[in-house]
């Protein structure tokens, strides 16, 4: 049976990559900036999942070049950067990180105001 293809965007926990690489053919952009529009639709081609970033645009080119894509994983509490209609048309599940920050707000938050 062969493993599901996964593109990760940028450099994430090795913990995390662990967890994928034990199931999945996990391959990772290494670059020092976000992965150019190009270079992204053209990675996706034999990819069943992505996960990215808010700087990350997915749009419907992108999805296209992905035929295969099932999942468009965000690590953000956002997803401005993908365009929902053209995911839902195409049978893409999208998800994000809502509560990735609330902790960090929260510990913040207390900070400041107990000044």
């Amino acid at each position: 049976m062969t493993r599901p293809a996964v593109l990760i965007t940028r450099r994430i926990p090795s913990s995390v990559v662990a967890r994928l690489d034990a199931s999945c053919a996990v391959e990772i952009w290494d670059g020092p900036d976000a992965m150019p529009a190009g270079e992204l639709a053209s990675r996706l081609a034999d990819k069943h999942a992505l996960m990215c970033l808010l700087t990350d645009r997915v749009d419907g080119a992108v999805l296209d070049a992905g035929p295969g894509l099932r999942i468009v994983a965000n690590i953000a509490v956002g997803f401005d950067n993908i365009d929902l209609a053209a995911a839902r048309s195409r049978g893409v599940i999208v998800t994000n990180t809502p509560d990735v920050l609330t902790e960090a707000t929260a510990d913040f938050t207390w900070g400041s105001s107990s000044r």
